[in-house]
């Protein structure tokens, strides 16, 4: 299999760019909070994660199967159109960045435009009619992206999947941890403890005859 880096190179570049404003916005680099909480989102790589995830592992119903369908290039359509709509009714904080705004709308605006975009997607504040296939007039599909988003970039940066690195998109009893995980270092998570026995209570049998039961 492909690692992410190597794949995510291969996608359009609007669609990296998008994906890459979208996790710095959830989760930026904070180097306020000092030098263990300042890596961010993109700093771990957590957009080339995003990008693999709604390419490999998301299943649409087409016809009468279940099919994974790519949804990394759509998904940033999805996001641009609402960053689009958005400036166009005078919704934005600051100007866009005229530079980047042909490349990617969403990616224009500020990281705090971009997460204002997420919450009026999520209500379905714009014309679902302009955004593309498939959450075009599927206001319950394009809830269910939005929230998978936040939490998708979340589990990203918080799990130990940067950690594994160059195995990090192996099956999974090939990946191997190369370091400790950012994220487990920042929440203050200790990381996997090893089990131990301990009686944990004696086997219970229970028998039952003619409606009543018996604890044996």
């Amino acid at each position: 299999m492909q690692i992410a880096k190597t794949y995510a190179a291969q996608v359009d570049s609007s669609t990296y760019e998008t994906f890459r404003s979208l996790v710095e916005a959830i989760v930026p680099t904070t180097p306020c909070f000092g030098a263990e909480q300042t890596a961010g989102a993109v700093d771990l790589c957590v957009h080339e994660y995003m990008i693999w995830e709604l390419d490999h592992t998301l299943a649409l119903m087409l016809g009468i199967n279940l099919t994974v369908f790519p949804l990394s290039a759509p998904t940033a359509g999805m996001l641009n159109s609402g960053a689009a709509q958005f400036v166009a009714k005078g919704g934005a904080q600051d100007a866009p960045c005229r530079p980047v705004w042909a490349l990617s709308p969403f990616s224009a605006l500020c990281p705090a435009d971009r997460i204002v975009v997420l919450s009026l997607l999520e209500q379905l504040w714009f014309d679902l009619g302009l955004l593309p296939p498939p959450y075009q007039h599927d206001g319950g599909f394009l809830k269910f992206i939005i929230d998978y988003l936040n939490r998708g970039t979340m589990f990203g940066n918080y799990s130990e999947w940067p950690a594994y690195g160059t195995t990090r998109l192996n099956p999974p009893t090939l990946r191997r941890l190369e370091c400790f995980p950012t994220g487990w270092q920042q929440s203050g998570y200790p990381g996997v403890s090893s089990g131990y026995r301990a009686l944990r209570g004696f086997m219970l049998y229970i028998v039952r005859d003619k409606g009543g039961y018996e604890i044996v």
